[in-house]
């Protein structure tokens, strides 16, 4: 079991995760209160210190007048809270504001931004409130944000070394929140999917489902890295760079930026999306004049009934049926295969901290993971691209010390080319004489799972087929009916065209261990 290789590989960075069930802290966000939770010791008694701390400290909305008074009267308050900075250059100050406050402004240190860049846009901490009456203004004496750092990553990747993968993947799931019992292998890797845009820069995915399936709920939650729009309009100034203030926008800041309900977003200025374009494609973008380069990883998230093509019909006008823009995103997650979040899918167990989580996935994000990979004929640039930059997004959450076993990437790749493919049945859909339908086999049951199916005197053989870049069977053995009334099993099936092993007759291609991989191949049309 993970559990108790989790105490013993990361002593002192795992947390109980029922500690999160007080209710007084469902109001911040989950990297906050495990944050606080961690740094009290991380047992019952840090609820009751976390729980009187936010209590003495953390206000939130609606409170403003009190702390006004509070302040008039003993000149100085210790807060919880998000500070936002915003630059007046009529003045040449930084004016802080924060939920407690309300509308009124709060002076900030002019070497505050360089310290901290996250603050221009919200930044989680503790800080001190001064003021000394009179005309003078108030003031952020001190500000401690909430994020953990790494000087290195030896000990995550040596505690990694205690895990199988499949109890690794359950003990990342079940830091992040999610109970991995009852969930198949399927869903577990497409969970992972989600958290690929905090490992992987440039990794541009995006997810359509039905409501209630904790789409935002990973990246929120997980990372102050991670940004959330939530509907509304959005501007040039406020994506890539303020041209009067000369602030950065969301993306040259955060390293994941999350356009939830995408279909209630506007996207009224034109420039908007040929800079958005330029930016996926390249990674930089121009505006007014300067030329900046970003790594953030685009998420758009949205609600539909349907899973069948065209998901994106319920993209708003400016998006919907833009096939330069579909192109560039790298996948698209099936929303329907999400249970939906139910108090049996949290986990309660210990798990990783997850501010510690984040921070170990900033430090893996820069690294470089690219493997050999068999990929298919006929797909573009910018297909490979995608399936390259997902292979490595799902080895850095796996395997991050980059001891993958050999056939594992391939095994991932085959299940990047499928998210890949979904968003190209989405672009033949709207413009099928640029993106033709593609020949496609039935959906298979992946390499990984029909080599647990196969006598193992095979497994040379459909190796091999993996190796030249054959797409796994749609079926893997079958009962098929024998002479005399028995029955036999076949080895795999594409589409119509059947193995059979040796010595089975049947409708097929009967193969041995030491059949030529050319030779299946030319039967299945692959060479």
């Amino acid at each position: 079991m993970f559990k108790e290789k989790a105490l013993e590989a990361f002593a002192g960075y795992v947390l109980e995760k029922r500690l999160l069930q007080e209710t007084s802290f469902h109001r911040l966000p989950r990297f906050v209160v495990e944050y606080l939770l961690a740094k009290a010791g991380g047992t019952l008694e840090a609820v009751d210190k976390v729980r009187q701390r936010l209590e003495e400290h953390y206000l939130g909305p609606g409170h403003q007048e009190w702390l006004k008074d509070q302040l008039l009267r003993h000149k100085r308050k210790i807060l919880i809270d998000r500070l936002e900075v915003r630059v007046d250059l009529n003045t040449g100050r930084h004016w802080a504001q924060l939920p407690s406050l309300g509308e009124y402004p709060a002076e900030v240190d002019y070497h505050l931004p360089e310290q901290h860049p996250g603050v221009l846009y919200g930044l989680w901490g503790t800080l001190e409130l001064e003021y000394e009456g009179g005309r003078s203004p108030l003031r952020v004496k001190q500000f401690i944000p909430f994020q953990t750092s790494l000087n290195s990553l030896e000990p995550f990747l040596k505690g990694r070394q205690a895990f199988t993968e499949a109890e690794w993947t359950d003990f990342l799931l079940a830091s992040v929140g999610l109970n991995p019992e009852g969930l198949t292998p399927r869903q577990k890797l497409l969970y992972l999917a989600r958290l690929a845009p905090l490992v992987e820069p440039n990794l541009h995915l995006m997810e359509l489902g039905p409501r209630q399936t904790g789409k935002t709920y990973l990246l929120r939650n997980l990372s102050p890295e991670a940004f959330v729009i939530s509907g509304g309009k959005v501007t040039p100034a406020v994506l890539y760079y303020n041209q009067l203030t000369r602030k950065p926008g969301l993306i040259p800041t955060y390293q994941v930026l999350i356009f939830d309900e995408v279909a209630h977003t506007a996207w009224e200025d034109p420039s908007i999306l040929s800079i958005l374009k330029d930016y996926m494609e390249s990674g930089q973008f121009s505006r007014g004049g300067r030329t900046l380069t970003a790594e953030a990883s685009l998420v758009f998230l949205g609600n539909t009934d349907r899973p069948e093509v065209p998901l994106t019909q319920v993209l708003p006008q400016g998006l919907r049926g833009d096939t330069a823009l579909l192109d560039r995103i790298h996948g698209l997650l099936p929303g329907h295969e999400f249970p939906k979040i139910s108090p049996e899918l949290l986990y309660q167990g210990p798990g990783l901290v997850v501010d510690y989580l984040s921070a170990a996935f900033k430090k893996l994000r820069p690294l470089a993971f690219d493997p050999p990979l068999a990929l298919p004929k006929g797909l573009t640039q910018r297909d490979a691209r995608a399936v390259r930059k997902w292979v490595s997004g799902l080895l850095k959450l796996l395997y991050p010390g980059r001891d993958w076993p050999e056939s594992r990437a391939q095994d991932l790749a085959d299940f990047a080319l499928e998210l890949r493919e979904r968003v190209y049945q989405e672009m033949s859909h709207y413009n099928p004489l640029e993106f033709p339908p593609r020949r496609r086999e039935e959906p298979g049951l992946g390499w990984e799972e029909l080599f647990t199916l196969l006598d193992e005197a095979y497994h040379p053989l459909f190796r091999a087929l993996q190796q030249r870049g054959a797409p796994p069977p749609s079926e893997g053995p079958e009962d098929l009916p024998g002479t005399n009334g028995g029955m036999s099993q076949s080895l795999a099936r594409w589409g119509d065209k059947r193995l059979l092993p040796q010595g089975v007759t049947g409708p097929g291609l009967s193969v041995a261990p030491h059949t030529p991989p050319d030779e299946v191949l030319r039967f299945l049309g692959l060479q």
